[in-house]
């Protein structure tokens, strides 16, 4: 006899960061939500680390920054070269972390260096918190996609438990580089890329007394035949990792990798427990589609980097969000379907553009300062175009369609907090000083449609030099739709015409429930 499957709204298949920021924006929502994943726990590997500060904005959103802040380590964002680790640094390079004196200007919250496997417990206790379920030591054994989303096959991993159905409306593949999701649907893969295989072990070893305090993020030692890069990943732990030559045994041994791990830090006698091990190659690769019908991708599963400059943690993080909120409000009746058109068309060209940065060995000059972070533009169904394009030196300073908020300050009832703190689970009209008129219009909306709030500049945010309505390009009665994820889907200096109508348009433009062809003159 064939069980009764469990029903949820969406079933998440990886619990890794991208996974687990997907299933906890559904939950914020208020969306039933499983999370299944085959490994027993969270990631016990550090492996990415670097939480650039877009990332830490979603955090901040949630509640969640201070928490990920204290997971973490400080450390010199920076690379440090040596013959080896004892000996004295003979050069520093850059590892394209926007320096803390720019962020501070464009953002609320400054570059992190957090450990996988620190972050991951943070965002499973707040899913847990907001009421999503998740199974570890779970696996996906296969789906079928039918006319009311999908009917997946589950099985524990330990144990003689036999496959139990599980149905969603929605499944979300963020099950790695190698994902079951992608081949079950016959999505393919584009390799943009490779550098290589790697072995990289994790270690416990105290280094005190031949690191710098803080330490490097990364040091690189060049000694011949003892080639390696350190990792900094923890309080006396390090990861340690080589590109194997063709002299070098395909599976070292524990007694091969302590001694290279010795000869490396210039240190005979080192003390090394060797934690854990894993192979993986440096390289980039995209998916042709991050979308087929009630499937979608987030992840490695949709865009795999390399390590260098840490965008592929938070290409996942930053995709997962605006997913998560597009699939909460369609199945909350708040938005169309085809809004969910709207997550492979913003967020697959940010995919390939960061994949294909981590290839290039240097940076450009903008990318030094950090402006891949703050300059993404969404062109999209569900965003107005527009004809405005900003010049490098002012990306994140002026609001525009497809682009994220400016963060700027404010001082409200006591407290200080950012304009980005302002738009998580709701979208948002930001209306010049007399903007009364959008007050009204927006109480004429119907009972039924997506949460909204609007704010205007003076009487109810601070705006005393009117600096913050230039910003945002209001004026006096202008007004700026913005979307749950922090970005802007509408803008109206200068508006004619009914208010009631202008809003409707602009909201059912940001929810999919009309294209932006229809909306092209709604911003004259």
């Amino acid at each position: 006899m064939t069980p009764h499957p469990e029903t949820y709204d969406v079933l998440v298949v990886g619990a890794g960061p991208a996974g687990l920021t997907t299933a906890a924006g559904l939950a914020r929502a208020g969306i039933r939500v499983l999370v299944v994943e085959k490994h027993p726990g969270t990631s016990i590997f550090p492996k990415a680390a670097g939480v650039r500060p877009r990332t830490m904005e979603i955090l901040r959103s949630w509640g969640l920054d201070q928490r990920v802040s204290a997971a973490g380590q400080d450390v010199r964002l920076e690379l440090g070269i040596s013959p080896v680790l004892a000996a004295p640094v003979v050069a520093v390079e850059s590892l394209g972390a926007p320096a803390a004196q720019y962020v501070s200007t464009m953002s609320p919250s400054p570059f992190a260096f957090v450990p996988q496997d620190h972050l991951e417990p943070v965002l499973l206790e707040h899913l847990r918190d907001r009421g999503g379920h998740v199974r570890f030591g779970t696996e996906l054994v296969g789906f079928e996609v039918d006319g009311d989303g999908v009917r997946a096959r589950l099985r524990r991993r330990s144990g003689p438990a036999p496959e139990y159905p599980v149905r969603a409306r929605y499944l979300v593949g963020a099950d790695g580089p190698r994902s079951t999701v992608r081949a079950t649907v016959g999505i393919e893969v584009e390799h943009l890329g490779s550098e290589g295989r790697q072995l990289t072990y994790l270690f416990a070893a105290d280094l005190d007394g031949v690191v710098p305090d803080p330490p490097f993020a990364l040091h690189w030692v060049t000694s011949p035949g003892a080639e390696g890069l350190f990792v900094a990943s923890g309080r006396h732990r390090w990861g340690y990792g080589w590109e194997p030559g063709d002299g070098d045994p395909a599976t070292p041994t524990a007694e091969q990798v302590v001694a290279r791990i010795r000869a490396s830090a210039g240190i005979p006698d080192l003390d090394v427990e060797l934690q854990g091990a894993f192979e993986w190659t440096f390289g980039a690769e995209i998916a042709a589609r991050f979308r087929s019908g009630p499937v979608f991708l987030v992840g490695d599963a949709a865009t795999r980097t390399s390590p260098r400059r840490a965008t592929g943690m938070n290409t996942g993080m930053a995709a997962a969000h605006g997913l998560a909120w597009k699939l909460a409000w369609v199945l909350r009746g708040w938005a169309d379907e085809a809004l969910l058109d709207t997550y492979e068309e913003e967020r697959r060209p940010v995919g390939l553009a960061n994949a294909l940065r981590s290839l290039q060995p240097r940076e450009g000059a903008h990318e030094a300062s950090g402006l891949e972070d703050f300059g993404v533009t969404y062109v999209s169904a569900a965003v107005a175009p527009t004809e405005h394009v900003e010049p490098p030196a002012t990306v994140g300073e002026r609001a525009a369609p497809g682009r994220r908020a400016p963060h700027a300050w404010l001082d409200t009832t006591g407290r200080r907090v950012s304009t980005l703190d302002l738009f998580d689970g709701r979208l948002t009209l930001l209306t010049g000083p007399g903007g009364s008129d959008w007050c009204a219009a927006a109480d004429r909306l119907a009972p039924g449609d997506p949460p909204l709030a609007v704010l205007r500049f003076g009487p109810d945010l601070p705006d005393p030099d009117g600096s913050l309505a230039l910003r945002y390009g209001v004026g006096v009665r202008g007004a700026v739709l913005v979307r749950p994820d922090g970005f802007v889907a509408w803008q109206a200096p200068c508006p004619a015409g009914d208010r009631v109508g202008l809003l409707r348009s602009a909201v059912d433009l940001a929810t999919g429930r009309s294209g932006a062809a229809d909306v092209a003159d709604l911003s004259a």
